[in-house]
């Protein structure tokens, strides 16, 4: 059998970046089909699969669920036509691949869809987003705020009514003083910058420039941009009427100079001194220190200023959490961060004048997340896991474990490279753990730190259920 077509008929269920289709219905199939395209090219991307039911829907296992394109023609023929229905066009997706199998004369068509990395597409005026396994049909508030959230509007640069007078701060001295800039007053500077902006005949700045440069900049603006910190006893948190909070939450504010540093302080400080849990001992953090501080430091540069939300860094006994506001931009995936480099920034304007600071957080070379990376596997540590959507809303989490690899996790990791899934059967084999509840426990485990994905099987077939890694591709090995 071909390889790819035995990868495809090994995948257990569809995903947010895989979808199964015959060619049995009529006209609403294929208009199920374009919306999926739609919708996944407006989220992570991924491929639909022409010519092979849908695991979950089908008692047939193996071969007998490809049916190929034969199966009607006609309707793949309407497809290719229907496709130009998706404004603005999606180029290079028809035809699509096409899979001869080896017996039975079948074709097995694969159309991939790249993740949208300039604006959002629509149906017919109508925007989708892929969820889980299905899609959603956006109203038009929540297209806006999709957009927002994707990094096709530019919050950075909207323009703002704040006062010039103050911008002239320290953080701006500094800057100019860097740039060696020469103008007579704030306005002129930030203007030949393209920090200001002229609208209708006024001259007002922009909303990074607000963020670089003004004291207060959460007060000034309608968003939020501070930064809140939470820290907790246990590792969860709970919401009784006595909640687990290790004193009060802590707010960081002011330009973004500023709160990358004090929140660089803060946090490592509380990580420092540990949390000292009930029985007297007090926890230990091992994660580095650079390793958190680039996942701060990308949180404030890469959230979405649009969504009136601050950042949140919470502190548990096994693992830190920072989370921000908006979706991973551009060509950015779960599977693909800090691997190749983004096609753009969503806080662009932001960004290009943060790095001229004497002293910037930041170095523009797509240095974070591979540092924090290496930084974690340096001490032996789980790598950093990134939780987005659609598992959570508008938001990008990453969560850094203060525990050490197991050696059960370097042999189960191992296994994944050269294979998709994996089951507890396989597990036992490859780490050599005889009891089935204590695999299942560790395989839980990894569940629950976010490392892994449980897939249950489907209705009606009792083979138990597979795992695989958190951020990867159904169709990558």
């Amino acid at each position: 059998m071909d390889k790819i077509i035995e990868s495809l008929l090994e995948i257990p269920e569809e995903t947010n970046t895989i979808e199964f289709k015959r060619f049995d219905g009529g006209s609403k199939n294929i208009s199920k089909i374009i919306e999926s395209i739609a919708a996944m090219s407006n989220t992570e991307g991924g491929t639909i699969v022409l010519g092979i039911d849908d695991p979950e829907k089908t008692k047939l296992k193996g071969e007998a669920r490809i049916y190929g394109i034969e199966e009607n023609k006609d309707h793949y023929d309407a497809l290719g036509r229907e496709i130009q229905k998706i404004e603005p066009p999606l180029s290079g997706i028809w035809p699509p691949e096409l899979i001869q199998t080896e017996e039975g004369g079948r074709r097995i068509a694969l159309i991939k869809i790249p993740k949208a990395s300039e604006h959002l597409h629509s149906v017919d005026g109508h925007v989708y987003v892929r969820q889980e396994k299905s899609n959603k049909r956006l109203s038009t508030d929540e297209a806006i705020q999709f957009s927002y959230a994707r990094g096709f509007q530019k919050a950075d640069k909207e323009l703002v009514d704040v006062d010039f007078n103050l911008l002239n701060t320290e953080y701006y001295i500094e800057w100019v003083n860097a740039r060696g800039l020469r103008g007579k007053n704030v306005q002129e500077i930030l203007e030949k910058t393209g920090l200001a902006r002229k609208e209708k005949s006024k001259l007002l700045p922009t909303r990074a420039a607000v963020l670089l440069f003004a004291e207060y900049p959460t007060d000034l603006m309608d968003t939020k941009c501070t930064i809140r910190v939470f820290q907790y006893t246990g590792t969860i948190e709970t919401l009784r009427q006595t909640p687990n909070l290790i004193g009060l939450p802590k707010t960081i504010s002011g330009p973004v100079v500023k709160l990358i540093k004090d929140a660089h302080v803060y946090v490592l400080n509380l990580l420092r001194s540990g949390i000292r849990i009930p029985s007297g001992f007090v926890t230990q953090y091992q994660m580095p220190e650079r390793a958190v501080q680039e996942a701060i430091t990308n949180a404030v540069i890469h959230r979405d200023y649009h969504i009136k939300k601050d950042i949140i860094v919470k502190i548990f006994e096994d693992r830190i959490e920072i989370e921000n506001a908006g979706l991973l931009p551009y060509n950015i995936t779960a599977r693909n961060i800090g691997r190749v480099r983004a096609d753009g920034y969503r806080n662009d304007l932001l960004v290009k004048h943060l790095r001229e600071f004497p002293s910037p957080p930041n170095l523009d070379q797509n240095e974070g997340v591979r540092a924090m990376r290496n930084e974690m596997d340096a001490q032996n540590l789980y790598p950093p896991i990134f939780w987005t959507y659609p598992h959570i809303q508008n938001a990008v989490r990453v969560i850094l474990l203060n525990e050490k690899r197991a050696s059960e996790w370097e042999k189960v990791n191992f296994f994944f490279q050269k294979h998709k899934y994996i089951t507890n059967a396989e597990a036992r084999e490859v780490t050599k753990i005889t009891q089935r509840d204590k695999m299942s426990k560790m395989l839980k485990k990894w569940v629950e730190q976010g490392l892994l994905l449980q897939i249950k099987p489907s209705p009606g077939y009792m083979k138990g259920y597979k795992y695989k890694l958190a951020n990867a591709s159904e169709l990558s090995k």
